[in-house]
């Protein structure tokens, strides 16, 4: 028997305050005030407790794309109102997926068989695991997927058990995914990547999930310190900005308005919660790796240059950064 859930009305309701009130949540609100998530994005061990009060975004992604089977019915609200406020976002996310599975790819014919997914969600969710664990018997390509959420790791568990491929190309680790380096350490030392070959590190739809206080830049500075030189990096940020100027002026006014109400229904889940960034803020984020053609482009469009004047929400830029070969005198003055 079908669910009929009934639309939120928007701008009210519950909107996340810092705390759960589920009776056997055990989250605390200890554990989501500001300085503690800062702390946990900039550690790697310091993991947030399973949230039974709020949705999360992982399981909303779930209930847009997907079927729904992972998600909850305050998850599948969520989405709901998400489609409402803006009807392109399940194209957006097909975009998203269909250009983590070109950047895959493009990887693959470059002789890359190393893959780590950061902020993965849910395995049958993920993109970029079907890519890998679909290809060529003969390429053999690996990929690690790290998110902090607990439920993702136990549905992954249950995953692998059911389909050999995958449990042979790929593992499920939980970390905070912006403390990069010790990540990077933290799977070496395990032998889920070899930090002295070549690897493609995504960071997809991830670095609009940093707290204020996270610096993006360094997250992807410090990417590039840890990688082989010629590693791969690619990277999507949702923007209230387009790349090309809008062909009528109130597509500019609209796409700023449908990405603030956007981000505000996000604000229903537990944190971390996204925030847009403009053009420039964009480019200073990857600024210390050198870009594949066509440089910033669009989940959309690349590897082609964007050529859309008419921006819809959610709009995502996008770009695919190569790890540069370290120079002698290299040092950390001229990184955030």
């Amino acid at each position: 028997m079908s669910v009929t859930i009934e639309p939120m009305p928007e701008g009210r309701g519950r909107y996340w305050n810092g705390k759960c009130s589920h009776p056997r949540g055990g989250c605390g609100a200890e554990l989501f005030e500001a300085h503690c998530r800062i702390r946990q994005q900039r550690h790697w061990g310091e993991l947030p407790r399973l949230c039974l009060c709020y949705p999360h975004i992982s399981r909303v992604e779930n209930a847009i794309v997907a079927n729904g089977d992972r998600a909850w019915l305050l998850d599948r609200k969520v989405a709901k109102e998400l489609k409402r406020i803006a009807p392109y976002a399940k194209t957006a996310l097909r975009m998203r997926r269909a250009f983590t599975s070109r950047v895959i790819q493009c990887a693959l014919d470059d002789g890359i068989t190393q893959f780590v997914e950061l902020g993965s969600g849910h395995l049958h969710t993920s993109a970029a695991h079907a890519t890998v664990v679909g290809a060529d018997a003969e390429q053999d390509p690996t990929i690690v997927l790290v998110d902090h959420e607990p439920l993702v790791l136990a549905h992954a568990h249950g995953d692998f058990k059911d389909d050999p491929r995958a449990r042979h190309r790929s593992a499920m680790v939980r970390g905070n995914v912006f403390a990069v380096g010790k990540m990077l350490t933290h799977l070496s030392k395990k032998g889920l990547l070899d930090l002295n070959q070549r690897a493609c590190v995504l960071a997809v739809d991830l670095l609009h999930f940093a707290e204020p206080e996270i610096d993006g830049r360094s997250v992807l500075w410090r990417l590039a310190q840890h990688l082989h030189p010629g590693s791969l990096v690619p990277i999507t940020h949702l923007a209230d900005e387009p790349l090309l100027a809008p062909a009528n002026a109130d597509d500019l006014v609209a796409l700023r308005s449908v990405t603030a109400r956007w981000c505000r229904a996000h604000q229903r889940c537990g944190p971390p919660h996204p925030r847009p960034c403009s053009v420039d803020e964009f480019a200073r984020l990857i600024a210390d790796l050198d870009l594949l053609e066509p440089g910033i482009s669009t989940a959309r469009s690349w590897p082609e240059p964007e050529q859309s004047r008419h921006p819809r929400a959610p709009y995502t830029l996008a770009a695919v950064g190569r790890v540069p070969e370290r120079r002698a005198d290299a040092s950390r003055a001229g990184a955030p």
